[in-house]
């Protein structure tokens, strides 16, 4: 695209993607305080008026926009401009896991034993919170993924992992002529589904086996030169340990592996927890140790001019959407039909933040002005592991008074006395454990150390503000950065 293109209240800025169901830009959102970076999905105009397949598009957003989860890619919003139906949700610098195995396979080799379980053990722990995700009136929505594969999983070049696509996920309440419909990618389908039997959760833990398989041994598991050669392959389940391709693969993670991919659902893990936890002692299996820093340097590797070019364009997005003023009210009416945690439309710079999910740390009153915030926050931003249900409510928040002056000691003078561009300010951030930093919802590179002071300049305004640890704890808050200050915040724990 030469220029952007106005959609609504978004400017489309790149067309990076585009399959036989929709197209998908790099878009952004002018009246952000902070302008991020959004993926904005589009049905294309041949199938607007295709019921069942509006039905589905419409559904997957209905349904990730009720997920709250680290390994989830979010839906921010699910609207209708003109008549075109739209998803926008968070922009994942990276590629999908399709991408890496199929790279190291033209290397000859496959994704390393403790990174293949990591990825393993975080699609299995986003997995598990989709499938006991319950509704308002705390029913069970019983979510099935179906289509668990490595093109529905994201790699960031942060090293987070993401499972995307929920647009053929079936909830409970649909008819059983549906419920028995073949969907998905054949060499991924549970034995039941191609049979065209009902299928549960346990689906979705078979085919994660048959991805993580396909991980250990760098080959495709049912692979077949036809459809239905792959369903019989499928139906069958005759499935050879993985150390027998893959001499570096522990025996004992062949028995987790094979245990997923049972031929009968009642013989596999009976929940995706259960997977998840049954890779846990394979993380640190060997080296590169299996955690979101080492999946980062194993993309740095893998993708070295991918993620050069992805800098740049990120860059270049960013430039052009800053110089293009904002649109005038469309021509074309969009109607919202569900934003995520009930976002209202971005407030103008100061205006008092509000929550935008459950579990997220809200500070309604602004930090600037060079207060070390972080003795309050250490008991402020106390949040407990992401569990199955929800991410966890966090304690209320204390008023946060200034202390002395000597608690500025930490910062270095860099940070305190460095210049600060016209209209912007800067967030001083210290967390106590190792943790990934998100403003806006775009992760900031590189992780943070702890104990590390990270310093970043921010246009003035308000920004949402997520830490992130490897082991899927989350914090958040609202900051107000004001034009040539310093917002500290010092000392964050998250336990």
């Amino acid at each position: 695209m030469t220029k952007p293109v106005p959609f609504g209240r978004y400017l489309l800025l790149d067309r990076i993607a585009i399959g036989g169901m929709a197209e998908v830009y790099v878009a952004v959102r002018p009246d952000d305080p902070a302008p991020r970076l959004y993926a904005l999905k589009r049905i294309l105009p041949s199938l607007a008026e295709d019921a069942e397949f509006l039905a589905m598009f419409l559904d997957e957003a209905r349904l990730v926009v009720q997920l709250d989860h680290p390994g989830v890619v979010p839906i921010h919003e699910l609207g209708k401009h003109g008549e075109t139906y739209y998803i926008a949700m968070e922009y994942v610098a990276g590629c999908d896991l399709r991408a890496l195995v199929e790279r190291e396979r033209a290397r000859g080799r496959s994704v390393p034993v403790p990174l293949a379980a990591y990825v393993g053990w975080r699609v299995a722990d986003a997995l598990d919170h989709a499938h006991r995700k319950r509704d308002a009136r705390g029913r069970a929505l019983q979510i099935v993924h179906r289509d668990v594969s490595p093109a529905n999983v994201l790699l960031g070049f942060d090293g987070s992992v993401r499972v995307i696509d929920f647009g053929i996920a079936q909830a409970a309440s649909r008819t059983q002529q549906e419920e028995t419909a073949l969907r998905g990618k054949f060499g991924y389908m549970s034995p039941e589904m191609a049979r065209g039997q009902q299928v549960d959760r346990r689906s979705d833990v078979f085919a994660l086996g048959v991805v993580l398989h396909e991980l250990l041994t760098g080959e495709r598991l049912f692979a077949a030169p036809s459809e239905l050669a792959a369903l019989d392959k499928v139906g069958n389940a005759e499935v050879r340990p993985p150390s027998e391709r893959n001499a570096a693969v522990p025996h004992g993670l062949d028995a987790v592996v094979l245990r997923a991919l049972a031929r009968e659902p009642d013989d596999r893990f009976a929940w995706a927890s259960e997977l998840r936890d049954a890779l846990t002692p394979w993380l640190h299996a060997g080296v590169p140790v299996g955690d979101p820093p080492a999946l980062a340097r194993h993309m740095a590797e893998t993708f070295p001019e991918e993620l050069r070019a992805e800098l740049d364009r990120m860059d270049r997005l960013r430039r052009t959407a800053a110089a293009v003023p904002p649109p005038e009210v469309p021509a074309e009416p969009t109607q919202i039909i569900a934003l995520r945690g009930g976002l209202a439309p971005a407030r103008p710079s100061g205006a008092t933040p509000v929550p935008l999910s459950r579990g997220s740390v809200w500070r309604p009153t602004a930090l600037a002005g060079g207060v070390a915030a972080g003795v309050a926050l250490a008991a402020a931003l106390v949040i407990a592991a992401a569990t199955s249900e929800s991410t966890a409510v966090a304690a209320p928040l204390p008023a946060i008074a200034a202390p002395p002056r000597a608690a500025e000691a930490p910062l270095p003078a860099a940070v305190r006395e460095s210049p600060i561009a016209p209209g912007a300010g800067r967030l001083a951030i210290q967390p106590l454990g190792i943790a990934t930093l998100a403003v806006d919802g775009v992760a900031q590179l590189p992780i943070i150390a702890g104990g590390e002071v990270r310093a970043v300049d921010l246009p003035a305004g308000s920004h949402r503000i997520e830490l992130r640890t490897p082991d899927g704890r989350r914090a958040a808050l609202t900051v107000v950065i004001r034009d040539g200050e310093v917002a500290n915040l010092l000392g964050v724990e998250l336990q």
